[in-house]
């Protein structure tokens, strides 16, 4: 694991955990300039970037890590913490073990059911689409359509090339067959979750979380697809999100 900062460390904190197969430069550096008055924290996960080359062998262990940062560099606490997809699962993880203080959560996207026998063939089209998009080849536009939403080419732009099929199948493994922990329950704090309305898994994911965080908030984004607000709309992305946590 790798984490890069900026900005005054006495400023309100925020971390950002990024989604499966791409970086966190990719996924969020473009909301910094409007993220000025904080302190930004981007987790670099392993497998998903050039220090890190080594394959993600485990989620959970990710997720540990990312405690113990927070824990040894953060006094364990953050005032906002912010997921995008994996990333967003991730998030939830980490609130539910309830070891860290977090004031505001922002849940984008996140993937919390569990998918049963959809798990594996989600998997391999998630090894397939990744891919042919590092071998330069198009993706066929029913599956991206079906997957990602229609014509929606943010994941490709903000994809991870080198990623290799172990870290996809290990991050997969604990993605697709996640469990909400009934501790979840127990965090009162504000919660946002974001998701497009072309968004199948994680409208689903949305209703479940709706029963452990009857407190959390929700905002659908018409016509768009998975990470397509955070990648074609940062600023608004930046501005939406500076209003949740001045609440």
């Amino acid at each position: 694991m790798n984490y890069i900062t900026y900005g005054n460390k006495k400023n309100k904190s925020l971390l950002f955990i990024h989604g499966l197969a791409s970086t966190a430069k990719l996924c969020f550096e473009s909301l910094l300039s409007y993220l000025q008055d904080y302190y930004i924290v981007l987790c670099e996960l392993d497998g998903h970037c050039a220090s890190k080359p080594d394959d993600m062998l485990s989620l959970k262990d990710s997720i540990d890590d990312i405690e113990n940062y927070m824990q040894e560099e953060m006094n364990g606490k953050v005032y906002g913490l912010c997921g995008f997809s994996m990333g967003a699962t991730m998030a939830v993880e980490l609130i539910a073990r309830g070891n860290i203080s977090v004031e505001k959560v922002l849940l984008d996207a996140a993937i919390v059911i569990e998918m049963g026998l959809m798990a594996l063939p989600f998997q391999w089209v998630f090894m397939i689409g990744t891919s042919r998009i590092r071998h330069g080849k198009p993706i066929p536009r029913f599956l991206l359509n079906k997957m990602m939403g229609k014509d929606n080419h943010s994941l490709i732009e903000m994809m991870y090339t080198h990623i290799r099929k172990k870290t996809i199948q290990n991050a997969c493994q604990y993605l697709y067959h996640y469990k909400i922990p009934e501790n979840l329950k127990k965090f009162s704090n504000p919660v946002l979750f974001w998701r497009g309305s072309e968004e199948l898994i994680p409208a689903k994911g949305e209703k479940k979380l709706k029963e452990y965080l009857p407190q959390m908030a929700s905002e659908v984004f018409e016509n768009m697809g998975h990470g397509q607000f955070l990648h074609e709309h940062p600023k608004e992305y930046a501005e939406k999100l500076k209003i949740f946590l001045q609440e």
